[in-house]
């Protein structure tokens, strides 16, 4: 399907962003000097081959936004594989300082990208296409046709799988038992009822959370809540739906601002606590319902990271999303590494790219099988699905066989593909947390998030 764009230009994209991002520049991301070659460098040159001099090994930035800590064990690994290349992985204070850096020219090599910012960096020229390089063909053949999606732009391939996963919500089993209740609730208002008998009870003052703190980042419990119930905000042509009377979005809206200043079972204070601050309440038993990431239950369930956990049991674990009628969909998102159109060696850049969204040496999909073992962290590879240490690994913390029924139900955001479309889900959840801090009627807010929708459509068509 057709729809206007428009290519934008370096400026226009940092102004429509700056009132989100907001930041100077960190200083960190500035080219860094390569550090000191090591005997791997020489051993590893071809037999007859000088190894390359110090000052000519490319050097790389690689940015995202998880620790340091995360991404130390698969730098080292890529560049023991390859000697002739630095690399030094860059966290990022904030998701939008990605834009920041790109828009002013800094150097970041290889970015770890999300879904919503991919269109936009595609247009405005900060990303290249990786399809027609050696070996992708392989990766994509191996992908599940949803995350390939996410990865590509107007058909051309641009991204390789960081992680994937969905948003749901999470129990903890123990309590809910304690209350007297043997399974998860399948709707919405079966879910009201029961956060409202376990308040009585006094096991929690507020039974059920959700991740609400607005952010740069979209936020996942308000998609997969309406996508339980089949909802959109728009249709398959781009055109805002959630503003029709008696919309999904706005039903959802109603059963959350009810189950808030109402209910009193889920706290404001969701509203300005950060997820990491909510998912220690959660970790600690003072919540009974929350709304997690699948991959989530990998921490929730490790005796040595989370205090309610026991040894060789699943305390905290996953149910089917309820929606307003049943159980449903939820919202699925894939996490990607892409390759700036600038990087100092595009060739280098892409090998980094291959080494973290694709296969090792050896043939391996090493970093991805390392994420999922250490994070939990859902793969993009449909052969991994089956394999053996995948497997084990899962079943242990999780639950494959409902993991399984829920990603048939999994959705990719429509629209995501729109340049706009980060900018928008920011105003959309200024428009959410106005309902639940009772300043305006759900009909009032779907109306706003229509109309800020067609504002930037008119506005990247111009």
């Amino acid at each position: 399907m057709a729809h206007d764009k428009r290519t934008v230009s370096r400026r226009d994209f940092l102004r429509l962003t700056a009132a989100v991002s907001g930041m100077g520049l960190l200083a960190a991301c500035a080219p860094q000097a390569a550090p000191a070659p090591d005997a791997a460098a020489d051993t590893g040159a071809a037999a007859g081959e000088a190894a390359a001099p110090a000052a000519e090994a490319p050097s790389l930035v690689w940015t995202g936004w998880n620790a340091v800590e995360w991404y130390n064990p698969v730098v080292e690994a890529f560049m023991a594989e390859n000697p002739d290349v630095q690399a030094e992985y860059i966290q990022l204070s904030d998701y939008k300082q990605q834009i920041t850096l790109l828009a002013a020219g800094e150097q970041c090599d290889v970015l770890v990208t999300r879904d919503d910012d991919k269109a936009g960096f595609v247009e405005a020229g900060f990303i290249r296409p990786v399809d027609e390089e050696e070996g992708v063909q392989e990766l994509v053949d191996d992908m599940y046709a949803g995350n390939l999606q996410a990865m590509s732009y107007q058909g051309r391939v641009y991204g390789l799988p960081y992680y994937t996963d969905y948003n749901t919500l999470m129990y903890n089993s123990v309590l809910m038992e304690q209350a007297g209740f043997a399974e998860p609730p399948k709707t919405l208002g079966e879910l009201s009822d029961m956060c409202v008998e376990i308040k009585a009870q006094g096991i929690s003052d507020y039974p059920l959370s959700f991740w609400l703190y607005q952010e740069s980042n979209f936020k996942e419990p308000m998609y997969s809540l309406v996508y339980a119930s089949g909802g959109e905000w728009v249709d398959e042509n781009w055109d805002p739906i959630c503003q029709q009377p008696g919309s999904v979005v706005e039903e959802t809206m109603v059963w959350m601002a009810k189950a808030m200043n109402e209910l009193e079972i889920i706290n404001r204070a969701d509203l300005e606590m950060t997820d990491a601050d909510v998912n220690e309440i959660f970790r600690n038993g003072g919540i009974v319902v929350q709304s997690a990431n699948r991959y989530d239950l990998r921490t929730l369930n490790d005796p040595e990271q989370t205090a309610q956990a026991v040894a060789g049991e699943r305390v905290f674990r996953s149910m089917l999303m309820p929606g307003l009628e049943g159980p449903g969909g939820v919202c699925v998102w894939t996490r990607q590494y892409t390759v700036n159109a600038t990087a100092v060696s595009q060739e280098a850049a892409f090998r980094l790219q291959y080494f973290g969204g694709g296969k090792n040496q050896a043939g391996e999909y090493w970093t991805s099988k390392q994420w999922h073992e250490r994070f939990g962290l859902g793969f993009a590879y449909k052969s991994l699905a089956t394999d053996a240490d995948i497997v084990a690994g899962e079943s242990s913390w999780g639950d494959p066989e409902l993991f399984a029924e829920q990603k048939l139900t999994a959705t990719a955001r429509i629209g995501l593909d729109a340049p706009w479309y980060s900018e928008w889900d920011n105003a959309m959840q200024a428009e959410w947390h106005k309902v639940m801090l009772q300043q305006s009627t759900p009909s009032e807010a779907t109306q706003a998030m229509a109309d800020k929708w067609n504002e930037l459509r008119e506005s990247y068509a111009a």
